[in-house]
């Protein structure tokens, strides 16, 4: 568990501060929201989006788009140095299944590529904010039904969740040493129009928009855990690297705990239908996060209710 080391002075989050923010993994759900937000609530920023330039997403107007590597320090640094950056969003990772087909290659990206990235802010010198997208599963599997919190002892589990802890513990030791100012979120499940097909985990998003379209859809996995809307996600690593009070902590990220019967069940009631089902297969997840510290960190941050966001959600 992160703990404050160093006393911090929240500096330059006014909505008229030229802040010049990197986006690593700019073309990816967390990614575009985040640039979406930054966009609407601090839009005397200049935002830069940065990807391998593999994907195919919409892009959006007076954001600079670059091409670069994880894997690549060199080219991190070059964007660094060429923008001026002031704060990094790093949300560039290898998904579970592909971490757990080839581990070697979860290492080489995961933890090897955040080192570059943390070695070329060391370099570069001059970032106020780094915010690190983690992952929630990294908690040990629960023995009762509880909130995970902050301090919950965590478990390497699987290739993806070591190495999304190696990566914690990486900017920990970084944020010590070369006094990098970092925020670690860690949210459970998002969801959202945004979000790819990739990870089984986007089942439930899958599952919305197929309902739309009028298919069927089983979502392959069951139980309770907590659930974020894409929209809410981008608002909170926005506020992450704006408004952060701390030099350096980890979160979770607020949403809300849904058993999946309880999200098929509304997705079939808003399409008036019975076309999502879902497969009886569990995953070692709490049953929610205990979201009270990020709360208390960052107010005016309520969660969008499943309801509300099928009702946003285009189609």
């Amino acid at each position: 568990m992160i703990k404050v080391f160093t006393p911090y002075i929240l500096l330059h989050n006014s909505k008229d501060f030229m802040n010049n923010i990197l986006i690593i993994g700019g073309s990816g759900c967390v990614g575009q929201e985040t640039t979406s937000w930054l966009k609407k609530n601090y839009p005397q920023s200049h935002i830069i989006c940065l990807s391998r330039g593999k994907t195919s997403f919409k892009k959006e107007e007076n954001v600079t788009y670059e091409t670069g590597d994880i894997l690549d320090m060199e080219s991190i640094l070059a964007v660094l140095n060429k923008h001026k950056v002031t704060h990094v969003l790093h949300t560039a990772a290898l998904r579970t299944s592909d971490c757990k087909s080839n581990p070697a290659l979860a290492v080489k990206i995961n933890i090897n590529g955040t080192t570059n990235v943390l070695e070329a802010i060391r370099l570069y010198g001059k970032i106020q904010r780094l915010v690190f997208t983690s992952t929630a599963a990294i908690y040990e599997v629960p023995t009762e039904a509880k909130l995970a919190d902050e301090n919950d002892k965590t478990c390497p589990l699987n290739a993806y969740t070591a190495t999304k802890i190696a990566c914690e513990q990486m900017i920990e030791c970084y944020s010590r040493n070369y006094d990098i100012p970092s925020t670690i979120l860690r949210p459970q499940v998002i969801y959202g129009p945004k979000r790819g097909s990739e990870g089984s985990t986007a089942g439930v998003t899958i599952a919305i928009k197929e309902a739309f379209k009028g298919n069927k859809y089983e979502i392959p996995f069951s139980g309770k855990m907590c659930f974020v809307y894409s929209d809410d996600a981008g608002k909170y690593h926005g506020k992450a690297l704006l408004e952060s009070p701390h030099f350096c902590e980890a979160y979770n990220l607020p949403g809300f705990a849904y058993d999946i019967s309880e999200i098929t069940a509304a997705i079939n009631e808003k399409t008036d239908s019975e076309l999502v089902t879902h497969k009886a297969v569990t995953y070692p997840f709490p049953e929610g996060l205990n979201d009270q510290k990020f709360l208390s960190d960052f107010p005016n941050c309520e969660a969008t209710h499943l309801t509300q966001a099928l009702d946003s959600w285009p189609h």
